[in-house]
């Protein structure tokens, strides 16, 4: 009996990547593209939009089409504002600066195609309370090596040395701020390390370079890491890649977010060490964002779609709110950036 399992079990697999290898033509609709725009609007900064064509998905080309005759309206709060100008590669930008209550509204005409339309409403600037930090080292450690090979006229000999020693340490947040009870609320966390080093450029002078880090910990119930408790979780995965979050389980709280980010300790043997290897100066920049219900959703569905990475996983449809087309229109304000130099 075992070995009839293990032969069907063969069987099956043969049968199923045989299929996957026959071709098969396709005999469905191939519509005509249809007009994309892609646009996100803050306050205090002209609003911008771009716009291209759609192309079918068994097209060879892999690049989409920029749309440079397109008539681009911006309408505030139902009044006609003005018309974007085409900037290049489909880039169109207004003159307009929204401001927080507004809603906007862009109507995108392309000749010979239909009109599309889509609108975002700017939501309010979300209230930071305090920001409390807490640096933990976690005890563990652990080496790093370089592996090198000898030979003498014979059998090369691999060989490897450490490196370095790496010291866990990482540093806690907790970012308290309130939550508006009256509407439902759509947030997202950024969290930037500017990191700054001293070395040696080409002519032995120094020179200090910036490299910036956007990875940090984002554990928080909110955030649905550690429990799936949103009820617009599209099923691609618990995986939050955006770091959004409603306040279904915080409406009208004042709530401190939990987060993190990696500091470990680089700690270098001396014949390793070939000069600055920890930064000079870091400063961490921490965004939160208050954002709009369809961004929100575009973002929740971007994330599902990338997590469906099994075969027989089912296909995620990416969130769109262009009338007539396809895209994001998308708003977000952000609350005062706060700066922590470690």
């Amino acid at each position: 009996m075992k070995s009839i399992k293990i032969y069907l079990s063969i069987l099956f697999t043969t049968l199923l990547f045989t299929s996957c290898e026959k071709e098969i033509e396709f005999k469905g609709e191939i519509t005509d593209p249809l007009i994309v725009v892609n646009s996100y609007i803050t306050p205090d900064t002209i609003i911008s939009a771009h716009i291209s064509e759609s192309r079918f998905f068994l097209r060879d080309s892999v690049s989409f089409k920029n749309l440079e005759n397109a008539d681009v309206a911006v309408w505030v709060n139902g009044v006609y504002k003005e018309k974007m100008i085409h900037i290049e590669k489909g880039t169109y930008k207004g003159t307009h600066i929204p401001s927080i209550g507004e809603i906007i509204k862009l109507v995108v005409k392309v000749p010979n195609k239909k009109d599309v339309y889509c609108e975002a409403k700017i939501e309010p600037q979300p209230l930071i309370v305090s920001i409390d930090t807490a640096n933990i080292w976690t005890g563990v450690s652990y080496s790093i090596s370089t592996y090198g090979s000898s030979t003498n006229n014979g059998p090369t000999v691999w060989k490897s040395d450490t490196m370095a020693i790496i010291k866990g340490h990482q540093i806690n947040y907790k970012l308290r701020f309130k939550d508006n009870p009256n509407e439902r609320n759509y947030y997202r966390l950024l969290v930037i390390t500017n990191e700054f080093y001293k070395v040696l450029d080409k002519n032995n002078n120094d020179t200090i370079i910036e490299i910036i880090d956007k990875n940090f910990n984002f554990t928080d119930v909110v955030s649905g890491n550690n429990s799936n408790s949103d009820p617009l979780d599209f099923g691609g995965g618990t995986y939050n890649e955006y770091n959004v979050f409603s306040d279904d389980l915080i409406n009208g709280k004042e709530y401190p977010l939990s987060f993190s980010t990696n500091e470990d300790v680089y700690e270098y043997l001396p014949k390793f060490d070939y000069g600055q290897r920890a930064a000079i100066k870091k400063v961490v920049n921490i965004y939160l964002q208050s954002i709009s219900k369809d961004y929100y959703m575009y973002l929740k569905s971007r994330s599902a779609a990338m997590a469906g990475t099994d075969f027989f996983s089912e296909q995620v449809q990416i969130h769109n709110n262009i009338v007539g087309g396809i895209g994001i229109l998308g708003s977000y304000t952000f609350s005062n950036v706060v700066k922590v130099e470690l």
